[in-house]
Protein backbone atom coordinates (compact mmCIF):
# COMPACT_ATOMS: atom_id res chain seq x y z
CA UNK A 1 0.00 0.00 0.00
CA UNK A 2 1.26 3.48 -1.30
CA UNK A 3 2.15 5.97 2.18
CA UNK A 4 -0.57 7.62 3.50
CA UNK A 5 -0.40 11.75 3.08
CA UNK A 6 -2.80 13.62 5.13
CA UNK A 7 -4.28 17.45 2.91
CA UNK A 8 -5.42 19.42 5.85
CA UNK A 9 -8.34 21.56 4.80
CA UNK A 10 -9.12 24.18 6.57
CA UNK A 11 -12.81 23.69 8.42
CA UNK A 12 -13.81 27.50 7.15
CA UNK A 13 -13.71 26.78 3.65
CA UNK A 14 -16.27 26.14 0.98
CA UNK A 15 -15.17 22.88 0.32
CA UNK A 16 -16.39 21.32 4.16
CA UNK A 17 -19.65 21.22 2.16
CA UNK A 18 -18.56 18.47 0.25
CA UNK A 19 -17.50 16.53 2.82
CA UNK A 20 -20.64 16.78 4.76
CA UNK A 21 -22.00 14.60 2.04
CA UNK A 22 -19.89 11.74 2.94
CA UNK A 23 -21.29 9.25 4.90
CA UNK A 24 -20.87 5.67 5.13
CA UNK A 25 -20.87 5.19 1.17
CA UNK A 26 -17.61 7.25 -0.59
CA UNK A 27 -17.77 10.47 -2.52
CA UNK A 28 -16.65 10.36 -5.90
CA UNK A 29 -15.49 13.86 -7.28
CA UNK A 30 -15.11 14.80 -10.59
CA UNK A 31 -12.43 17.33 -11.61
CA UNK A 32 -12.47 17.74 -15.59
CA UNK A 33 -11.62 14.06 -16.56
CA UNK A 34 -9.92 13.26 -13.13
CA UNK A 35 -12.20 11.35 -10.34
CA UNK A 36 -11.28 11.08 -6.89
CA UNK A 37 -12.86 8.91 -4.46
CA UNK A 38 -13.25 10.31 -0.97
CA UNK A 39 -14.20 7.82 2.21
CA UNK A 40 -14.89 8.80 5.63
CA UNK A 41 -13.12 7.16 8.16
CA UNK A 42 -15.10 4.88 10.62
CA UNK A 43 -14.71 5.95 14.07
CA UNK A 44 -15.43 3.59 16.79
CA UNK A 45 -17.06 0.42 15.53
CA UNK A 46 -17.56 -1.23 19.07
CA UNK A 47 -19.66 2.31 19.76
CA UNK A 48 -23.17 0.89 19.04
CA UNK A 49 -21.87 -2.99 20.10
CA UNK A 50 -24.86 -4.35 21.61
CA UNK A 51 -23.50 -8.04 23.53
CA UNK A 52 -27.62 -9.01 24.43
CA UNK A 53 -28.56 -8.15 20.64
CA UNK A 54 -25.46 -10.49 19.52
CA UNK A 55 -26.46 -13.26 21.63
CA UNK A 56 -29.54 -13.08 19.97
CA UNK A 57 -29.04 -13.31 16.97
CA UNK A 58 -26.18 -16.13 17.13
CA UNK A 59 -29.04 -18.31 18.93
CA UNK A 60 -31.59 -17.47 16.23
CA UNK A 61 -29.79 -18.85 13.82
CA UNK A 62 -28.98 -21.88 15.77
CA UNK A 63 -29.85 -24.65 13.51
CA UNK A 64 -30.42 -22.97 10.51
CA UNK A 65 -27.84 -25.26 8.24
CA UNK A 66 -29.31 -28.32 10.39
CA UNK A 67 -32.86 -27.71 8.78
CA UNK A 68 -31.09 -27.39 5.20
CA UNK A 69 -30.26 -30.67 4.74
CA UNK A 70 -26.75 -30.56 4.47
CA UNK A 71 -24.94 -33.62 5.28
CA UNK A 72 -22.50 -32.13 7.75
CA UNK A 73 -19.92 -35.42 7.90
CA UNK A 74 -19.20 -34.85 4.09
CA UNK A 75 -19.00 -31.11 4.67
CA UNK A 76 -16.61 -31.15 7.34
CA UNK A 77 -14.28 -33.94 5.34
CA UNK A 78 -14.37 -31.62 2.14
CA UNK A 79 -13.33 -28.75 4.62
CA UNK A 80 -10.79 -30.98 5.82
CA UNK A 81 -9.58 -31.74 2.71
CA UNK A 82 -9.29 -27.94 1.40
CA UNK A 83 -7.28 -27.00 4.80
CA UNK A 84 -4.61 -29.43 3.52
CA UNK A 85 -4.36 -27.91 -0.14
CA UNK A 86 -1.76 -25.58 -0.76
CA UNK A 87 -2.57 -21.18 -1.10
CA UNK A 88 -0.63 -18.65 -1.26
CA UNK A 89 0.06 -17.26 2.05
CA UNK A 90 -0.79 -20.11 4.01
CA UNK A 91 2.10 -21.95 5.43
CA UNK A 92 2.39 -25.33 3.96
CA UNK A 93 2.93 -28.40 5.91
CA UNK A 94 4.60 -31.01 3.82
Amino acid sequence: MAAERTIPVDPESTIKELFAQVEDEPVVVSVGRERFRIVREKKDIWANYDPEKARAAIRAAAGALASSGIDFDAWNEEIREQRGQYSAGRPYDE
